[in-house]
C-alpha cells in the first residue's frame, strides 16, 4: 500500500511540475509575443516618420536605422520582421507605392516571401495587388504613398492661397496683376516664370531665407517653393487674370504629373 502511495504522490507532483512548466512556457511565450509586437509597431512609427521627412521609404529597415536622426531604430530592428517595399502600383487612379512591415515568426513555418505574396483583403501579393492586408492574427504595417495625396494636394492649393493674397492687395492699388519680369521686362500673355526667377533668387528650397521684393510684392522662400520643394510658377494671363502652379511629384494612372493650380480672376470686373 505504501509504494502505492508514494507513487501517487510523485506522480501527482510530476503533474504539478509539468503543469507549471507548461504555464511558465506559456507566460515565456506571451511575453516574447508582446515584445516582438511592440518592436514591430516603434519601427512602423520609425518608417511613418522617414517617409513624413523625406516623402520616399528606406530601401530596408537597415537603410533606415543607418540613416541620421534615426539610429533609434537599430535596437528594434530584428531578424524575425520582414519589411519589402513595392514597384510603382496602379490603382486606376493614382500611381504609387506601398511599404510592408510585419512580424514573421519563423516557427509557424511561413516565409518572409510567402507572407508577402498572400493577401487577406483581396488578391495579389504585396507588390501586384490594389489593395493588400497582412496576414490575421499577426503584426504588420502597410503604408501607402496614395494615403496622403488628396491631403497633399489640398494642402498645397492653400499655401498658394496667401501669395495669391499678395497679388491681390497689388490689384487693389494698381488695378492689375504685376506684369514685369525681374529685368522689368513686360510679361507675354500667357507666359509663365518661376516666382524664385522674378525675385532673382538662383538658389534651392532647402537653403533659402530672408525676404525678396518682386515690383513691391514682398516674397519669402514659402511664396517661392511649393511643400514639395519645387518651384511655385507665376502665369500671367493677362492684367486682370493670373495663375500659380505646383507641378507636384504625384503621378495619376495616366502617368500624367499632377499639376496643382490656383488663380485669380478679376476679368468680369
Amino acid at each position: 500500500m505504501f509504494p502505492i502511495l508514494v507513487f501517487a504522490v510523485a506522480f501527482w507532483l510530476g503533474l504539478l511540475a509539468d503543469s507549471a512548466a507548461q504555464m511558465n512556457r506559456e507566460v515565456a511565450q506571451m511575453y516574447q509575443a508582446r515584445a516582438r509586437s511592440m518592436k514591430t509597431v516603434a519601427l512602423a512609427e520609425n518608417l511613418e516618420q522617414f517617409y513624413q521627412e523625406r516623402n520616399v521609404f528606406p530601401a530596408s529597415t537597415a537603410a533606415l536605422a543607418a540613416s541620421a536622426g534615426f539610429q533609434q531604430a537599430r535596437s528594434l530592428v530584428e531578424p524575425w520582421q520582414g519589411y519589402a517595399v513595392s514597384p510603382v502600383l496602379t490603382d486606376g487612379v493614382w500611381q504609387f507605392s506601398r511599404a510592408v512591415l510585419f512580424s514573421n515568426n519563423r516557427t509557424a513555418g511561413v516565409t518572409a516571401a510567402a507572407y508577402l505574396a498572400s493577401n487577406a483583403c483581396g488578391t495579389g501579393g504585396y507588390d501586384t495587388a490594389v489593395s493588400w492586408c497582412g496576414r490575421k492574427q499577426s503584426d504588420w504595417f502597410r503604408r501607402e504613398t496614395k494615403e496622403s495625396f488628396n491631403q497633399k494636394i489640398g494642402t498645397q492649393r492653400a499655401h498658394m492661397g496667401r501669395l495669391l493674397q499678395k497679388f491681390a492687395d497689388y490689384y487693389n492699388l494698381n488695378k492689375k496683376f504685376p506684369d514685369k519680369d525681374n529685368l522689368s521686362v513686360p510679361l507675354a500673355a500667357d507666359s509663365i516664370n518661376k516666382i524664385a526667377t522674378l525675385v532673382g533668387y538662383a538658389g534651392t528650397a532647402g537653403n533659402c531665407s530672408g525676404v525678396f521684393n518682386y515690383m513691391d510684392v514682398p516674397i519669402d522662400c514659402a511664396d517661392m517653393f511649393d511643400i514639395f520643394g519645387g518651384h511655385i510658377g507665376y502665369q500671367f494671363v493677362s492684367g486682370k487674370r493670373v495663375i500659380l502652379v505646383s507641378e507636384s511629384p504625384i503621378f495619376n494612372a495616366a502617368g500624367n504629373r499632377v499639376v496643382v493650380a490656383a488663380e485669380l480672376d478679376n476679368s468680369a470686373l
